[in-house]
């Protein structure tokens, strides 16, 4: 499940104090409405909304409302009033803090845990660490690196052996990450 996207970088696991829930991606109607492409598995959470953060500097920015039209979320901000001051706010993140991120049921993990998590196969051999999680729909794949070969790993049962987000170490089954013949 995902609250958000991370920016990272291979290394120790990712645990940022921030989360994107969202993307501005235009303005809606007259009165300054933002568009907002959701980057968050829970869309309902917009709708209790009233503080969020934009951008990488994390400027804060109250939510007068929100409502979710389509597969966005319209959003009405504090001193942003036309489209045009909307305009100047496209691609800009929406953040929460971590502390603010819903709540997860048991057994579920946000997809930035998994960033820099180290991945072996199941004959113990070091496959490298998880640089990026791409979303297909189907099921997740996730981007392994080890120095500059990249490997693609299907996050599917068949092919996960052990999951430890904790200690940030994934052991997958050898055919997942051997290269086909």
């Amino acid at each position: 499940m995902t609250e958000g996207r991370q920016s990272h970088s291979l290394g120790a696991p990712v645990r940022d104090d921030w989360m994107v829930i969202g993307r501005i991606v235009g303005p809606f109607g007259v009165r300054g409405e933002v568009k907002v492409q959701l980057e968050t598995d829970f869309p309902e959470r917009f709708r209790g909304l009233k503080r969020a953060y934009l951008g990488a500097d994390r400027s804060p920015i109250s939510v007068l409302s929100a409502r979710l039209h389509k597969s966005q979320a319209l959003l009405k901000l504090q001193d942003i009033d036309t489209p045009e001051q909307v305009r100047t706010l496209i691609g800009q993140d929406i953040l929460v803090p971590r502390a603010e991120a819903v709540a997860l049921p048991p057994g579920h993990f946000w997809l930035s845990d998994l960033l820099g998590a180290a991945v072996y196969d199941d004959a113990n051999a070091y496959v490298g660490r998880i640089k990026d999680v791409i979303r297909t729909g189907s099921n997740d794949v996730w981007m392994v690196n080890e120095g500059r070969d990249t490997i693609l790993v299907p996050a599917t049962k068949d092919a996960v052996v052990k999951l430890d987000v904790a200690a940030g170490v994934i052991v997958v089954a050898r055919w997942a990450v051997q290269p086909p013949d």
